[in-house]
């Protein structure tokens, strides 16, 4: 074996003076057939792979047998509340039945899955929404067990957990336009004139409102943290700074919250910061993050997920509405005073 190489296959047959075949039978854990491996034979290959330190390509293997107790988890990246909180409950639940959970950042995860690296995928992340997408149309007719988050895709083969955002998002602009006037706005990416998106859910509640959209109090983190705090330094430093910021993702919220605090202001009594996504980075944070989010979803698709490889969820799919609403918590205040009146508009 070439210094600094991983071992392989070949190498371990070589140290245990056996052939190729023997050591991937040895490696299948196989029994029975009309295949004998001595046991001194099997205790050569074994003790060749511990003194190499030789590790199976378990995605290799796993085609040849049709199953590979793996099960893959598409997020966007783990810096993201949602995604770090859908990942740690795979890690959680997965092992205790018997599956080996790896987590797949962006688009890593089509290539991988096309491979047969898992027997199935929780699906998290798309770059952009989707009525379809071809490479879960393909998995599906493989066979390959799926659950997907998406508030576009319909069940064909495989799951769907569907947020339902829009009451949510509606409801949190009802609630800051009764107590502000200068409402900023983080958001993830720049527009895409998708008409469902959250940034149009902000536009159009200001709207409704009579608050004209005031493009300096608009930034956009393009979903990284140290931008979203950035932006948000930036807004709480304006000459008349917001008095509320709506942040499309709860990591820019906690990001903003970071930023506030570090100006020496007060959250909520200063500025008041909501979220989307109802992480539970953001309910453990200090002050409880105030978010638009479903109640906890995250064990339940894992669970999704855990049925359709068990084969107890139906052939054809189901679809699964996850209304979003407003949870209200430490870094708002009410709209209304102690006696009751309403405050004015700030």
């Amino acid at each position: 074996m070439s210094k600094g190489l991983k071992p392989t296959i070949r190498d371990v047959a070589t140290a245990a003076g056996v052939s190729l075949t023997t050591v991937s039978y040895v490696l299948s854990g196989r029994h029975g057939g009309t295949t004998r491996i001595s046991q001194p034979t099997q205790d050569r290959v074994l003790s060749a792979v511990k003194e190499l330190g030789y590790v199976p390509n378990q995605a290799a293997r796993g085609m040849r047998r049709g199953k590979t107790d793996v099960v893959a988890v598409a997020i966007g990246n783990l810096e993201w509340p949602w995604d770090r909180a859908l990942a740690t409950a795979a890690a959680n639940i997965l092992p205790e039945r018997g599956y080996q959970p790896v987590i797949l950042l962006g688009e890593d995860w089509r290539k991988f899955m096309m491979s047969g690296g898992a027997d199935g995928v929780i699906i998290g992340y798309f770059p952009e929404a989707k009525t379809e997408d071809e490479t879960v149309t393909e998995l599906a007719r493989r066979g390959v067990a799926q659950v997907v988050i998406s508030e576009t895709m319909n069940p064909a083969g495989f799951d769907v957990l569907a947020p339902e955002t829009d009451a949510g998002l509606a409801d949190c602009m009802e609630f800051l336009t009764a107590s502000h006037r200068r409402i900023a706005c983080i958001r993830r990416s720049d527009s895409t004139d998708r008409p469902k998106s959250r940034f149009a859910a902000y536009a159009s509640g200001l709207e409704k409102a009579g608050i004209p959209l005031d493009q300096s109090l608009v930034r956009t983190s393009h979903h990284r943290p140290a931008e979203a705090y950035q932006a948000a330094l930036e807004l709480l430093q304006l000459s008349v700074r917001p008095t509320a910021i709506l942040c499309t993702d709860d990591m820019e919220a906690l990001q903003a919250v970071r930023a506030a605090f570090r100006l020496g202001l007060r959250v909520p009594e200063d500025v008041q910061i909501v979220g989307v996504g109802n992480s539970t980075e953001g309910q453990e944070f200090d002050p409880a993050l105030t978010t638009v989010g479903p109640d906890p979803i995250f064990e339940k698709v894992v669970r999704m997920l855990l049925d359709r490889l068990e084969g107890t969820a139906p052939a054809d799919g189901v679809r699964v509405a996850s209304p979003w609403k407003l949870h209200r918590r430490g870094t708002t205040v009410d709209a209304t005073t102690v006696d009751g009146s309403k405050t004015a508009p700030q």
